[in-house]
This record gives C-alpha cells, structure tokens and sequence, in this order.
C-alpha cells in the first residue's frame, strides 16, 4: 500500500513510560494504571474513571453495574461495531434497534420513544467516527422515562457536546484504547461515571468481585480478601496502562493533527462535491475525528461504493467501512431475527459510506495523493 488505512507510530515517549513499569517489577494493575485513569479522568471531564481490557469489557461492566440481565430490553443503534451488541447480550438482555439519522450517522433520538417499553433499562448510543450523538434530545429521553445512558464512546474521547465533554455527560461512559484509536494501549478500555457507586460496582466487577486487588496485597494491604459477587477478568495492566500514559502526554499534539489531516481532506475535496459528501459536523459539537467518512452520490457514479474502494486499492489506497449493520451478519441473523427494511437510512447510508486513511502520522503528501487519486476515479467513472 502506498497509503495504508492505518499506521501506527510510536516514540520515545511512550517508550519511557513502559520501560519504567518494567523496571518497576510490577506489569499488572497497580500505580500505573491509577494513573492513566487519572489523567483520562480529567480528559472527560467525569469524577471517576476505571481503567478495563476493552471497550467490550467496560460495556458489559457498565450495563452490568446498573443490573440489566435477562429480560431487560437496552436500546441502541444497529450501525455500530459488533461489541456494542455483544456486551448487551452478555448480560442476557435483548438489543432493541434504532434507525440512525442520515447526516450524522448516529441515533436518531426522534426514533427512540417509539421503542421504549416496560422491559427497557437503559439507552445506549454510539459516537459514530467521534461526533457526539444530540445528548440534549437524548438527555430529555432518559429523564422522562427515568433511563440510564450509556455512551459508546469507542471514537469520541475529546469530543465536546454544548461544552460538555465527552464522558461527562451520561451515567455511564465508555472509551476504547484499541490500537487505532485516538489514545491506544494496544488493547484497553476505560468506563468513566460521575457516580461513586457505579464507579466502585465496576471496578469491584472487573476483578473477580474480590474486595482486594493484587496491588492492594502485595504492597502491604494484608492477603485476606473476599469474593462477594461473580466477576469478571476485565483488569487493565500495568503495562498497557504505560502505553497508555505516553499516549495521553502527546494527546493534544495528536489531535491536533487530526484536525489538521480533517481540513486537508476536506480542502482537498472540495471541488468534488458532486460525488461525495463530507462527514457532518456542527456547532453544537466538536469533532474527535477518529475517522473520516464521506459518503457517494450514488447519482453522480458509473459504479458502487465496492468497485471504487477496489479501484483505490489498485492505486494503493487502504479503506474501510464504518460499519457493517449488524443486521447483515450471519449469526445476529440467525438469533436478533432483524428485517433490514426496518432500517432504511441505516441500510442507505452504508451502501455509500467509505472511511479513508486518517491517523497523526499520515503525510501530507498522502492527503494530497488521496484526494488526486478520487478526483481522477470520480472523472472515470462519474456521471
């Protein structure tokens, strides 16, 4: 690839901070990743944070934490990774589905009443490619029919909402650190609340329900603990906590380049607007720019979405598709029984959606050959 869709690269300040958990002779949850919950804590604006192994695991602690089980209904979106879904059917709930809203490709909140029955314990949207959902229409919602809120915040740390950070605004939020995420600790999760007690319900959750962590015991806390209630194994280390705390140190640098990369994109693109749609973003928000989506016009193409992110392949051009409904998948299929024509803007939406190559480390020289690369592909094969 002479662009691929996603590149990595590390410093020396990331190595730092892992080299001194080595030397420390403690890898596991300790100091460290006290620390990097700190300094996400303070990143999202909500009083308490718990650093976990996953998105997915901080998803299943968080509805877990407010004793949805068999039986419960969770609202959601069916245009979201597959751990969105998953986590709620850990708990043996059932995943009730919203449309999504064509421009913005997140919840429609118009849509989620209508869905609301005795049986629904929490509402849980997605921060598609790191713009916020309307939490304003969301928040009325939820105090109405007295709902909690879960945020799926895998794309939106640093995404602000009417002023109101990321992470400080729901009863529950939830951050990935997954290797192509903004912030990575090669895999990793954080669940972010307001709430002393959920904060304290999930951290005693992600490690076996003991009342003791190692670090706790073996640095002077005594060995007795007890195990109260089944937990789980979702304990973020020391180690990826490391990685972690070198990423949140150059955390404004890579933002800042992402805005950077978002505005090339989107000056480089400009003239094409006959063929493509940029990604939507509005003043009520700022942008966390995880991904950069734009969409086709299908009127203005000779050929579909697969054909001309093949052609950008044959010029060395990586993409991808954020997301694959989750109505398309064999064995949601098999077991949701979903009908996809309940989903219209849904199904329009990904049949055009294509998220190029963004990441700090991409070159300028790339953007610009990214953007002549689809200007010639919208010449060949436009209408």
């Amino acid at each position: 690839m002479k662009v691929p869709f996603f590149r990595l690269r590390l410093t020396s300040v990331e190595e730092q901070e892992v080299a001194k958990v080595l030397k420390s002779g403690w890898i596991t949850t300790g100091p460290a990743a006290q620390k990097f919950e700190e300094k996400v804590k303070n990143l999202s604006g909500a009083k308490h944070a718990v650093a976990v192994s996953s998105g997915t695991a901080g998803l299943h602690l968080a509805l877990t934490a407010l004793g949805i089980g068999r039986g419960d209904e969770v609202i959601t979106t069916p245009y979201t990774m597959v751990a969105t879904i998953e986590a709620i059917l850990y708990t043996g709930a059932k995943p009730v589905f919203v449309d999504i809203d064509p421009e913005t490709l997140n919840i429609n909140p118009a849509l989620i009443e209508k869905k609301i029955t005795f049986r629904t314990k929490a509402i849980l949207p997605v921060d598609i490619a790191g713009y916020p959902c309307d939490y304003d229409a969301i928040m009325k919602i939820s105090r109405k029919h007295k709902l909690p809120i879960i945020t799926d915040a895998a794309h939106s740390l640093g995404a602000v909402f009417q002023g109101k950070p990321i992470g400080s605004i729901s009863d529950l939020t939830v951050f990935s650190f997954y290797s192509t995420k903004n912030i990575t600790t090669g895999e990793g999760g954080m669940v972010v609340t307001n709430s002393h007690r959920l904060a304290d319900k999930v951290r005693h959750l992600s490690l076996h329900g003991m009342t003791s962590s190692g670090w706790k015991r073996y640095s002077g806390g005594g060995w007795r603990y007890d195990i109260t209630e089944l937990g789980f194994k979702y304990n973020l280390p020391d180690l990826s906590a490391a990685l972690g705390l070198g990423q949140v140190r150059r955390f404004p640098d890579l933002q800042q380049r992402r805005m950077e990369i978002a505005l090339q994109y989107i000056l480089g693109l400009k003239d094409h607007l006959d063929y493509f749609e940029l990604p939507y973003f509005g003043r009520e928000s700022s942008h966390a720019w995880h991904l950069f989506i734009i969409k086709l016009n299908p009127k203005r193409w000779k050929i579909g979405r697969d054909r001309l992110i093949e052609e950008l392949e044959k010029e060395g051009i990586g993409c991808g598709v954020h997301f694959i409904p989750i109505y398309k998948f064999t064995h949601f299929q098999k077991t949701l029984r979903l009908n996809q024509s309940a989903f219209p803007q849904t199904e329009n939406e990904f049949t055009r959606v294509i998220s190029l190559p963004f990441y700090p480390d991409l070159k300028d020289r790339e953007i610009r050959y990214v953007c002549h690369v689809l200007a010639q592909v919208a010449k060949k094969f436009g209408r």
